[in-house]
Order: C-alpha cells, then structure tokens, then sequence
C-alpha cells in the first residue's frame, strides 16, 4: 500500500496529460472546426506540442526540486489545460496551443519517475513503472473512445473546453495527497536545491540531464531506441484515425473505437511487458522483441493500404490491438531500464535527459510519417518507413544486450 497511492495519483496525471496531447489529432477527422487540418498539418501540430514537451522535460529536474513533483505535475496539467482552453477559444493560435499543451506533457514523466524512484522496492521496478505509464496509452485510448461521440454533441469548441476542464478536475483530486508526497520526496537529487535563479543556473540545468546520459554508453544507446520508437508510437496514435478513414474508408466512430482499442493493447503491453522484465525476460531483450514485432506490425497496416484490403473485422482488431501492444507498450520498461542504468543519485536527470530525446523522436518522426503519408507513397510507404527503422532498433538492441551479458561487461 505504501507505493500505491503515489502509483494511481502519477497514473491519473500521466492519462489526462496525454488526453490532452492527442485531443486535436484526434478531433480534427471528427471534426475539423475552423482550422481544418490536412493530415500535414496535424504533423505540424504535434511536431509544436514536442518542442514544449522537450523544454518541459529538460525543466522539469529543477522545478521538481524546487516545488515537489506533485506540485509540478498539477501545474503542468494547469498548463495543458490553459492550452486546450486557447485551441478552443482562438483557433487560429493552435500553434501557441500546442506548445502550451506539450510544455504541459513534457516535466509529467520526469516528475513521476522522481516520486516512484523513492516509493518503489527495486524488485519490483520494471512493473510499477509500466502500470504507471499505462497512464499514456489511456488517455490516448480516452481520446478515441470519447472525443467523436463527444464532438457529435458538442463540436470543436465544447470537446475542448470538456476536456481542459478534466485536467482541472484531476488537479483539484490530487491536492488532498499533495503535500505529503511532496514532503516524502522533497529532496533533491543532486543535494540542496538552488534558492534563486540565474541565465547560468538555468542553462546549466538544461543541459545537466543530457550531459548525465552523454556520458554513459548504456544511456546513450537507449536514448536512441527512444528516439525512433517514439516517433512510431506517436504517429501510430496521431494518423490511426485519419488511416482508417481514408484507407479503409471506415467511420469516425469505428475509426476512434479502433484507436482505443490499439491503446488498450498498449495498456495491457505495458503491465505485461513489465511483469516479464522484472525477473523472466532481461529487459534489453524484451525491448528488441517488442521493436521486431513492431515491424511486422507496420508492414502488415503498409500491405493492407498498398494493396486496398479491408479485413474483416475481428482480423483488423486483433492487428490494432498488436501493433498498439508493442508500439505503446515499451515505454515502461525503457524507463525502469534507464533508471536502472542511471549512475547513482541520477536517476532524475537520466530520466530527464533520455526524455528530451524521446520528445526529439517525435519532433522528427510524426511530422516525417505525416509528410509521407501526405505524398504519393501514401500510408503504404510512411509504414513501411517504420518497418524499417523498427529492425534497425531491434538490431541495435540485441546487439547491445549480448554485449552487456558477456563476463567483461557485465557487472
């Protein structure tokens, strides 16, 4: 009992982070509203949401010290919400709107991995920190199952006032634990935290997590599996609607039904994933298995637009519910692994600095699926392009855990 209540408040933070993230690619093929998207723009839209994911991430050690990390997820949220309540609003300023929202998502990880850190027994690491970043694929999987019906009754401006309103609502139910957390967890990793701010302290502070994994080869090599799975991850949850709509000419609400089954999957992958990685399956391991069946995945969705096949049904759930099992199931084991790796009293500021590049991968790697699937190559070649990038990762990995299982670098 002692770790779960710090499990399910970082849990229903990290689920209304990520609804907010995905509302607008999810909502556009629902409902264009003013702005009215093409499949392009809504690669723009994500690729703004990750540059403030990444400032958020590498701000978030130092804001955590200063102010706890409940405190500093409760105003990330307060952040994501002020940017749906400026997309509804003012649709014209989706940009600001989708930086505000990702400066909101980015500190949510760090801020929870400094909580859990302290909170979880090491033997059960890998599985805790999945069930808590199950938290991303259910608000994605919120997202596809609530904003078309949503949008049906209420369109553009009330979906998102609807769900910035959620994020407070979750702000508000996390207040009554929040001073006893962050009293618990108040200390600094790296000692007594700084009482003032300067240009230096600040600069300094960007740049400490991404020296910490810069440092370590262990961190680097994982900090670049991140980059190319996060890429597919997000591309999979912006363009899945828009996929199925175009493609396989099915409904918005089938179309979304289908998304949030996908992220169940993801649910379900991750607290499966976790439990194996915790004493069954090496981590490094898992993950290059999960990046093969990534792959297939990618070319199996590439082979049905490439050739205009509609599978029946329950094949068309299954292949949804696999592909989001794998491609939003590893990021829970990714994050056990690099606080795992981290070197003593780093585990922050690795988690921070890997995060960055995670964030990065999606700043490259949605906006680049997008850009293919806009031009002639269509969806066939934007997944087929992650096929590809999925064996390389798997590749890498395999190679990387039999050289750390070999006596001369083992430890």
């Amino acid at each position: 009992m002692k770790s779960f209540l710090p499990l399910l408040i970082t849990l229903l933070i990290q689920a209304f982070s990520a609804l907010a993230l995905m509302a607008v690619p999810v909502l556009v093929p629902v409902e264009p509203g003013p702005p009215r998207l093409t499949t392009a723009g809504i690669g723009a839209y994500v690729l703004f949401a990750y540059i403030g994911a990444v400032v958020g991430s590498l701000s978030a050690g130092a804001v955590v010290d200063r102010w706890g990390a409940i405190r500093t997820s409760q105003g990330a949220l307060i952040v994501s919400a002020a940017g749906l309540a400026l997309g509804a609003l003012l649709p014209g300023a989706l940009i600001v709107a989708a930086l505000l929202i990702g400066l909101g998502y980015g500190p949510i990880t760090p801020a929870s991995s400094h909580v859990l850190i302290r909170t979880t027994p090491p033997e059960r690491r890998n599985l805790v920190f999945s069930v808590k970043q199950t938290g991303v694929p259910l608000g994605v999987a919120l997202s596809g199952f609530c904003i078309p019906p949503l949008a049906a009754a209420t369109g553009w401006l009330g979906t998102l006032m609807c769900l910035g309103l959620a994020c407070v609502a979750v702000v508000a139910a996390a207040q009554p634990i929040q001073a006893d957390l962050d009293a618990q967890t108040a200390s600094s990793e790296s000692g007594t935290p700084a009482t003032g701010f300067s240009v230096r302290r600040i600069l300094t502070q960007f740049v400490e997590p991404l020296a910490v994994i810069f440092r370590h080869k262990g961190l680097t090599t994982l900090a670049a599996v991140s980059f190319v799975l996060s890429g597919i991850q997000l591309s999979l949850s912006s363009y899945l609607v828009s996929y199925l709509t175009q493609e396989m000419a099915l409904t918005a609400l089938v179309a979304g039904s289908l998304l949030g089954l996908s992220q169940l999957g993801g649910v379900v992958g991750r607290i499966v994933w976790g439990f194996l990685s915790d004493g069954l399956v090496r981590p490094l391991v898992m993950l290059g298995t999960l990046a093969l069946v990534i792959a297939g995945s990618s070319l199996t969705t590439a082979g049905l637009a490439l050739w205009q096949v509609v599978p029946p049904n329950g094949w068309l759930a299954a292949l949804m519910f696999v592909f989001g099992a794998t491609a939003s199931g590893w990021n829970g084991v990714y994050l056990a692994e690099v606080a795992r790796q981290a070197p003593p009293g780093t585990a922050g500021k690795a988690t921070s600095g890997t995060l960055a590049l995670t964030f990065l991968g999606v700043i490259v790697g949605a906006p680049l699926f997008g850009l293919v699937a806009a031009s002639p190559a269509g969806f066939a070649g934007a997944f087929s392009l992650q096929a590809m990038l999925a064996m390389i990762v798997a590749s890498l990995l395999f190679a990387f855990g039999a050289r750390r299982s070999t006596p001369s670098t083992s430890k």
